[in-house]
């Protein structure tokens, strides 16, 4: 049974007002000088996570549970004697209402359990607990399986995307993931912003527009930032459904290769990339190079043809300039030791 607490801070309540149609009759009033608290029950089911009611709406607008059934490993959890084994989207579902009602642990969404509502309004028999969702990842363990359930799941979420006339933005990041403890399965020493550090070194592809992860590889953390970029945009192009035109590639230092600059012209996109600074690169900045100004206070930029070593020909180089005094939050790298 659910206490209902009501405060009017106009008087005394009526007792002639109708209660609510899920509240019992009997009621408890308490006067005070100020304000009446009057206080009734219900058995109906009461729940602290109403909110997740919209995201409910929306699993069942979209069917995921169904799309999860096919992605998923066919393989049922172990469970106690007389139990039934859940659902593998059960499973996923519960697990993703509880990233998004705050949980950072297994154990805290296996909290939800306590909830009443929660179940029912996913439509699942129940939320798993901490051991039933360690069995449920322990199943993803080699790229096969990872694949083989993923991909579906990404080419899934990319065919609800609208068609945009204009195109998406493409974005390629080579990114950096600390554990500390340096004990999880992949994880080695790397360079990090922090120094070297127990880490991950993913490959992330997101469509800006619609703030949208098109494709994630793992690699381990002492792999180089190049490592495996062109079957990785391969990959991300290959899952990209026929009416996703892409207007521009964007991508950090970690994909400026030759071999995917090639890729690229090959298919006819366009792109920009961050260029690694190296010797050859950072010279050209130390000669007598033509900087033009820009409606950027404190900026200016330059533009020159340039040949890395590896590349089949030269390509076009942009340069941007700061001056450190006359920007709040200069980005970059400072390139020479010079005032300013």
């Amino acid at each position: 049974m659910q206490v209902i607490a009501v405060m009017n801070n106009n008087g005394p309540i009526d007792p002639s007002r109708e209660a609510h149609q899920t509240v019992t009759e009997e009621w408890i009033e308490v006067p005070t000088p100020a304000e009446s608290i009057r206080i009734g029950f219900t058995d109906q089911k009461v729940s602290g996570r109403a909110g997740l009611a919209s995201f409910a709406g929306f699993l069942h607008w979209h069917s995921l549970g169904q799309v999860l059934r096919r992605a998923l490993p066919a393989l049922p959890a172990r469970v106690g004697p007389g139990r039934k084994p859940l659902p593998m989207e059960d499973l996923a579902l519960g697990f993703i209402t509880g990233i998004l009602a705050g949980a950072q642990k297994l154990t805290q969404v296996a909290h939800l359990r306590a909830d009443p509502l929660i179940a029912p309004l996913l439509a699942i028999k129940r939320v798993a607990s901490q051991s039933t969702f360690t069995r449920f990842f322990g199943r993803f363990g080699n790229a096969a399986v990872n694949l083989r359930s993923f991909r579906p799941l990404w080419r899934w979420a990319l065919e609800r995307l609208p068609s945009r006339r204009e195109g998406y933005c493409l974005d390629l990041d080579s990114s950096r993931l600390l554990h500390e403890d340096g004990h999880q399965e992949g994880v080695a020493v790397g360079y990090t912003r922090l120094g070297t550090k127990p880490c991950l070194h993913p490959l992330l592809a997101v469509l800006e527009e619609a703030k949208l992860v098109a494709n994630f590889w793992l690699r381990p953390g002492n792999c180089s930032c190049a490592n495996n970029v062109v079957a990785f945009t391969l990959d991300t192009l290959a899952l990209l459904p026929a009416f996703v035109r892409l207007r521009l590639i964007r991508a950090d230092s970690g994909f400026c290769e030759g071999r995917w600059f090639e890729l690229l012209e090959g298919q006819g996109l366009r792109y920009i990339v961050v260029a690694r600074l190296l010797a050859p690169l950072a010279s050209l900045c130390r000669q007598d190079t033509i900087w033009g100004p820009t409606p950027v206070p404190g900026t200016e930029v330059a533009e020159l043809g340039h040949r890395e070593h590896g590349w089949d020909r030269e390509r076009r180089v942009v340069l941007v300039r700061h001056r450190i005094e006359e920007k709040e939050r200069p980005g970059g790298k400072k390139l020479l030791d010079v005032p300013g």
